[in-house]
C-alpha cells in the first residue's frame, strides 16, 4: 500500500480533512519561522493532540534541530520527527522519535551514510527548496541504489499534487508522496479539503510492493 503525508498542516480543520480522507501521516512544520506554515510548539501540541483523537500519525517538520529543540517536539505529541538540512550524531542517537531523514537536490549523496542506519524509520526526496512546490530531476534518482525502499519507507516529494503524483511516483518507483503546497487553494494561505481528498485517492490507487 502506497504511503501519504499531507504536509504544512496549520489547523484543525486541515488536519480533520487529512485524517477523514484516510492519509497515513500528518505533517507540521515546526522551529522554521521562515516557513509561512510554521506553527508555534505550543500550537502543534494542540495540534497533535486533536490529530491522535482522529487516528492520525504527526510529523514534526524540521531544519537542522539540535538536541533542546528534539526533546520539545517529543513532549508535544509528535509521532515521527523529519530532519531537513543538518543532522547531527547527538541528535540522531536521542531522538526518542521515529526520525525520517529528507534529502534534497544538494544532498542527496549524504542518502549512502544513511540507508542502512537503523535509527532512520524513512526517508523523504525532495526538490532543492523543501514546501517550495517545485519539482526536480527524477534522472537524480537513477545515480542511488533504491532497492532500500523494500525495507524502509522512500516518499517523494516536491511539486506534487493531484494531477501529476501518479506519474511521477511511476516514474520513480518510490512507495509514497507527500505534499504541501499541491494541496492548498488558489491563494496558497490553506489548504484545499477537496484536493486533499484527490491527492490521497490518486496515491492509494498505486499498486507498490508491500514494505
Amino acid at each position: 500500500m502506497s504511503i501519504v503525508k499531507i504536509c504544512g498542516l496549520k489547523t484543525k480543520d486541515e488536519i480533520r480533512w487529512t485524517a477523514e480522507a484516510e492519509a497515513d501521516l500528518g505533517g507540521i512544520v515546526v522551529f522554521y519561522p521562515k516557513s509561512k506554515r510554521n506553527v508555534e510548539i505550543s500550537e502543534a501540541e494542540k495540534l497533535t493532540d486533536f490529530a491522535k483523537s482522529l487516528g492520525l500519525k504527526t510529523v514534526a517538520v524540521t531544519v537542522s534541530p539540535d538536541a533542546f529543540t528534539v526533546s520539545q517536539i517529543k513532549d508535544a505529541g509528535f509521532d515521527y520527527i523529519q530532519i531537513h538540512g543538518e543532522l547531527s550524531e547527538d541528535v540522531l542517537e536521542n531522538a526518542a522519535l521515529p526520525v525520517i531523514r529528507a534529502f534534497n537536490v544538494s544532498n542527496m549523496q549524504e542518502f549512502e551514510k544513511y540507508k542502512s542506519d537503523d535509527r532512520i524509520w524513512g526517508f523523504i526526496f525532495d526538490a532543492g527548496i523543501p514546501g517550495s512546490g517545485v519539482a526536480f530531476d527524477y534522472e537524480l534518482l537513477k545515480e542511488l541504489n533504491l532497492d532500500l525502499y523494500k525495507e524502509k519507507p522512500i516518499l517523494l516529494a516536491g511539486g506534487l499534487n493531484p494531477l501529476n503524483v501518479r506519474e511521477a511516483l511511476a516514474k520513480t518507483r518510490l512507495c509514497g508522496a507527500d505534499t504541501s503546497s499541491g494541496v492548498e487553494d488558489e491563494t496558497g494561505l490553506k489548504k484545499s479539503r477537496d484536493k486533499i481528498f484527490s491527492f490521497v485517492k490518486e496515491v492509494k490507487a498505486i499498486e507498490v510492493p508491500d514494505l
